[in-house]
C-alpha cells in the first residue's frame, strides 16, 4: 500500500479539515518564511503553528489510513471541537461500538491518525476524540 500523505488540521476556533500533505507543508512553510507564524514540531510527525497576533494554535496531525491496534482509549468528548472533557477510559471494542454508532447516527466521519488516536467529525468539528493509552 502507498504511504498516504495528509494532516487532520484543527484550527483555533475548533474547525478540523483533512489537507494534503504538501499543501499544509507548504502552507506552513509559507507562514513561517514569512513571518506571519512560528513552527513548532511535536511527536510523530504534528506541529503545531502558532499565528503571529493570534494566541489560538493551529495544529497539524499525519493521517493513517489504518485503524490503530490500541487496547484501551482515553475518551474525550466536545461540543464545539475547542473544549474537551475527559470521558476516561475504555476499551478498544467499547471506542469502536461508538464511534460506529455515531458515524450512522449523523453522518459524520472517522478520521486515524498516525498518533493511534481516532477522532471524529462532524460538520467541521471534532466532537469525540480517543487517545491511546499505553
Amino acid at each position: 500500500m502507498s504511504k498516504v500523505d495528509l494532516y487532520l488540521v484543527t484550527y483555533g476556533n475548533g474547525h478540523a479539515v483533512v489537507m494534503d500533505g504538501a499543501d499544509a507543508r507548504e502552507r506552513a512553510e509559507f507562514s513561517v518564511s514569512r513571518g506571519l507564524g512560528a513552527r513548532e514540531d511535536c511527536e510523530s510527525g504534528a506541529f503545531v503553528m502558532m499565528p503571529k497576533g493570534d494566541p489560538r494554535p493551529i495544529l497539524y496531525e499525519p493521517v493513517s489510513m489504518e485503524a490503530p491496534r490500541v487496547l484501551r482509549f482515553q475518551e474525550r468528548i466536545s461540543d464545539d471541537g475547542v473544549d474537551w472533557e475527559s470521558a476516561g477510559v475504555v476499551s478498544a471494542s467499547q471506542a469502536a461500538r461508538t464511534c460506529a454508532r455515531q458515524v450512522n447516527r449523523s453522518a459524520g466521519r472517522l478520521v486515524y491518525l498516525t498518533s493511534g488516536a481516532i477522532t471524529l467529525i462532524v460538520g467541521r468539528r471534532q466532537l469525540l476524540r480517543y487517545e491511546p493509552v499505553t
